[in-house]
């Protein structure tokens, strides 16, 4: 126990120094020794009760969307002295320590991803396109100066997380999937605005149930948002930052309590063109059959758009993305939204003050969906390479 003090002592100076010095030797080998003491503390921490005990799903059929406790999930840490992420730990604990002044809880350095696994028809457990996740996820890193998370490590911390908590992974017929939330965050402790020293990734799951309950697919009811806007022309609404979306808490509370479902939002320049809703990509079919959604620099890519695009194209569907007029959108034969929780949701009409736009088919965004699906259960072939097996 005196050694170890003095281990801890000693390595102690070096956190006033990481930014502006490179470790010497010694100051290395004393970290590595500190590292070394962590992970013990945390093989102890994991062999206590869990604060939260994980959940035993009896009824697959009534899960819906929401947290459901698992057996844990991946840890990864990245340091500021190495320059270098550990080799990351499974922790049971859903809680996560924080320093008062740690740079995510005052200035929201922080992304998250999100992402599926799914028990497909022969068994196997595969996860979609996460690569795309991944890249998507590097995009939002350097824009707020965190450090990148290789693509490597990216699919490794899911996989793990995937393996160890494979009984809650719903099985195939259910409706149901493994969401996966991996996220980002500056964990170390800073004063003014600057780098983060510190960064953490986790990668955490959790079983849902149909988005659409079991009463199918309804339509959803949008008003356009005038009085805010969603995101600036060179901000940051082109990555999955954590502040975009508490800033959309507001809007979406009063359209809510108007009676709507969603909201969407028109560029904040000129109130002209379609961005996004709420959480989700607009697309449509329009007059002329295309497939259509709205592209500018302030709207996030969607994975799930980028992969019902891909579909659409293979069926001679004509695919557009470009910039829409709000004007336009009266036109279309379909309106839909599109994003990973709900994969696509039939938009059945969008309010303007007092006009009111309806749409009442849903039949080729149904299509590229449905197909999309049996894509992610294993029940037709994958001929774009998006879903990988995760051996259990």
């Amino acid at each position: 126990m005196r050694s170890l003090r003095s281990t801890l002592r000693s390595a102690a100076p070096l956190g006033r120094r990481w930014c502006s010095e490179a470790p010497s030797p010694r100051e290395m080998q004393l970290l590595q020794q500190v590292s070394r003491l962590e992970n013990r503390v945390h093989e102890l921490q994991n062999a206590l009760p869990p604060h939260v005990k994980p959940a035993k799903v009896e009824n697959w059929e009534d899960l819906g969307f929401g947290i459901v406790p698992t057996n844990g999930h991946t840890r990864y840490t990245w340091s500021g002295v190495t320059n270098a992420w550990d080799a990351g730990r499974f922790i049971s604990d859903p809680f996560v320590p924080l320093h008062i002044h740690a740079a995510v809880l005052h200035y929201g350095m922080t992304l998250f991803e999100g992402c599926k696994a799914f028990r497909c028809k022969d068994g196997r457990i595969r996860v979609c396109n996460l690569n795309e996740n991944s890249a998507r996820m590097n995009t939002g890193a350097d824009r707020l100066v965190l450090p990148r998370v290789p693509v490597s490590m990216f699919n490794e911390a899911v996989d793990w997380a995937v393996r160890a908590n494979a009984e809650y992974v719903p099985p195939y017929g259910s409706g149901g999937s493994l969401y996966i939330r991996p996220f980002l965050m500056g964990t170390g402790p800073i004063l003014g605005l600057q780098p983060c020293p510190e960064t953490t990734f986790m990668v955490s799951v959790t079983p849902v149930g149909n988005y659409f309950g079991k009463g199918g697919v309804q339509g959803i009811h949008a008003s356009i948002m005038k009085d805010f806007d969603r995101a600036a022309p060179k901000g940051t609404g082109a990555v999955k930052a954590g502040g975009n979306y508490a800033a959309d808490l507001l809007p979406l509370k009063q359209a809510k309590a108007a009676g709507f479902g969603t909201t969407l939002y028109l560029d904040c320049v000129e109130q002209k063109y379609v961005e996004e809703f709420s959480v989700s990509n607009f697309v449509g079919i329009d007059s002329k059959g295309a497939y259509v959604t709205p592209k500018t620099p302030s709207i996030l890519p969607s994975i799930t758009n980028k992969m019902m695009m891909q579909i659409a194209e293979s069926k001679g569907i004509k695919v557009e993305a470009r910039p829409l007029a709000w004007d336009e959108v009266s036109t279309f034969r379909e309106v839909g939204a599109c994003g990973t929780a709900t994969v696509c949701v039939p938009i059945a009409s969008i309010t303007d003050g007092d006009a009111k736009h309806e749409f009442g088919k849903f039949e080729v965004l149904k299509e590229l969906r449905d197909e999309l699906q049996a894509i992610q259960y294993g029940e037709c072939e994958d001929p774009y390479g998006w879903m990988r097996e995760v051996v259990v």
